[in-house]
């Protein structure tokens, strides 16, 4: 697991009503664990973690999420996960509800070697809307400099890739917070499905979903600096290997397998070739 001695900037940023102290710059460790032991890492975490403020407002401290994800016609952004480069990025649109009154996220999400860095703009639904229809940050009015410059930053990497909806994916996410106010969280995200789509929209109940093969439960630990040594316990006690586990991929892979990628052809979309 790698450790940093330099400590990134702690910028803060908002999921949904939730300041996420991890999201500006930090290191990523995926798991897949069983179902079967979701309860004793529950029980392994209390005492250092609790529901984050969002999620503990749930039933199980759970909540859903739905990302549109974008991409060139030849799929630039699949082929450099799946081609495991050390510095690539992703462009999603994230929301947390159908609510029209709950916010929409332009997400940024950069790694490079092993750090991850994310810049996200949060708009309204009626800014969301104008800013998906072409990605003009002049059309938003009454932004602060800080929101317009992470509007920048997505709209000039949508325009370098010429980029276009290509698929949902949804699941329902666990969260965790550290107790001592540490810049570290852990998640747990189950019931993960996709939809294909080329529509510019965010909307959890549209679409054909199908469900995206995961092996388990997707654990996630989120740190900005040294991990604390509970962490290097939680993994030894579980026998956790760290894997990649990129939702977008795996959808993708999924349609293909599934015999329904003739939209994506007629969308003018390059298809790769199978890979499960």
């Amino acid at each position: 697991m790698p450790k940093s001695s330099v400590a990134p900037v702690r910028t803060m940023h908002r999921i949904g009503t939730f300041e996420d102290p991890t999201l500006a710059s930090r290191y990523e460790c995926k798991y897949q664990i069983s179902p079967m032991v979701v309860s004793a890492l529950r029980e392994f975490i209390q005492p250092f973690m609790r529901p984050d403020p969002f999620a503990a407002l749930r039933e199980g401290n759970r909540y859903p999420i739905c990302s549109l994800y974008l991409d060139s016609e030849d799929l630039v952004l699949y082929h450099q996960t799946v081609g495991g480069h050390k510095n690539r990025f992703k462009l999603r649109v994230r929301s947390y509800s159908d609510d029209p009154r709950q916010p929409v996220f332009f997400e940024v999400k950069k790694k490079i070697n092993n750090i991850v860095k994310k810049r996200r703009a949060r708009l309204d639904r009626e800014q969301a809307a104008l800013f998906l229809d072409d990605y003009n940050v002049s059309r938003l009015k009454g932004i602060t400099p800080d929101l317009r410059a992470d509007c920048d930053l997505f709209a000039h990497l949508a325009a370098l890739i010429a980029c276009k909806p290509v698929i949902k994916v949804r699941y329902m996410r666990e969260a965790y917070e550290s107790r001592g106010g540490d810049p570290v969280r852990l998640t747990l995200d189950t019931d993960v499905v996709h939809a294909v789509t080329f529509e510019r929209e965010v909307r959890h109940g549209h679409g054909r979903w199908m469900t995206t093969p995961v092996d388990g439960v997707i654990l996630e630990i989120k740190f900005t600096e040294r991990f604390p040594t509970w962490i290097a316990d939680l993994v030894r006690a579980f026998g956790l290997r760290q894997q990649p586990v990129p939702k977008y991929t795996l959808s993708v892979d999924q349609t293909l397998l599934s015999g329904r990628e003739s939209g994506m052809t007629v969308a003018g979309f390059t298809l790769p070739p199978l890979r499960i």
